[in-house]
């Protein structure tokens, strides 16, 4: 039955039944209004979190850094550009994944520094962000960061390793990637232990009954068998310390963590961030051969 059909169907049954259609009309608005008042709660959330990203190419604006562009196919038929940077002197490669505005020229420029010194780089690209096409989605993204990674084992970009980062909402990506592979370190900047611990810290009033979208580190932090870095701000209120302190608890033997005094959200590269990373990317970068001797010393012959 089509939707005219269905139209005529209701009038019909009215004319028969005038007085049951009258009274039903007050009782189907009250249920319309609930249903779209409820749907509007519970995208509620996720609006906040995907509203502020980025829309176009910010590579568009000009840089003077080089990168390649990545170009990935979906499991639902999109085309995502990532960019990369091959590494150099048997470098590890950091794939790194933004918070939830998609910057991948400002926030990270650090990364750019290390890229410069032989690291190799990858800037993973969302879906809706940055002029790739799709709609974000907490499932979308770990399926997409997931084929990302493939495809750079497939092509064999990153013959030394990976050093996964996420930065604030990037985390939850990143440390999902990590339970479920191998790398050789990760990097959680701003971390949180669940988008819903995050939600019931910054909007104590919303009911987190409503909060769909999970980005669980916590869950799984004690599953992820690398050295992690945790980068934290002592004055970030959006993800305050107190989260990676959680998170150091939970993986006692492989998480370092560090807390920067007078740092908020984004600028502990402001306040001593820098040497943390470097140091913890040598302490990967001078293990790494030792393991391969120690794994297979015929792979060096």
């Amino acid at each position: 039955m089509d939707m005219q059909d269905s139209r005529d169907a209701l009038r019909i049954k009215g004319t028969r039944k005038g007085f049951w259609r009258r009274s039903r009309i007050p009782f189907l608005i009250a249920s319309l209004m609930g249903a779209l008042g409820l749907g509007v709660l519970t995208v509620g959330p996720e609006y906040i979190l995907f509203r502020d990203r980025l829309v176009f190419s910010i590579f568009d604006l000009g840089t003077e850094f080089v990168l390649q562009p990545f170009d990935q196919r979906t499991h639902d038929g999109l085309t995502l550009r990532s960019w990369y940077k091959p590494p150099q002197d048997d470098k590890v490669t950091i794939v790194y994944f933004a918070g939830r505005d998609g910057d991948v020229i400002r926030k990270p420029r650090h990364l750019f520094d290390l890229a410069e010194q032989g690291y190799g780089l990858m800037l993973a690209g969302y879906r809706g962000y940055g002029g790739n096409p799709g709609r974000p989605s907490e499932e979308k993204l770990y399926r997409d960061a997931t084929a990302l990674l493939e495809k750079l084992a497939e092509n064999r970009l990153a013959p030394d390793g990976i050093v996964l980062y996420g930065y604030s909402m990037g985390t939850g990506i990143a440390s999902y990637i990590a339970a479920r592979t191998k790398p050789v370190g990760v990097v959680l900047e701003a971390p949180f232990t669940s988008f819903r611990d995050v939600v019931g810290q910054t909007a104590r009033s919303m009911p987190l009954w409503l909060v769909r979208t999970r980005f669980d580190t916590r869950s799984r932090f004690a599953s992820i068998d690398a050295p992690v870095l945790l980068l934290a701000g002592e004055r970030d209120t959006v993800t305050p310390p107190a989260f990676a302190e959680m998170l150091a608890k939970l993986n006692e033997s492989l998480a370092m963590l560090h807390i920067f005094p007078g740092a908020a959200h984004d600028d502990r590269f402001e306040h001593g961030a820098w040497d943390a990373v470097a140091t913890f990317l040598e302490g990967l970068q001078n293990a790494a051969l030792p393991a391969v001797m120690a794994a297979d010393p015929a792979s060096l012959d």
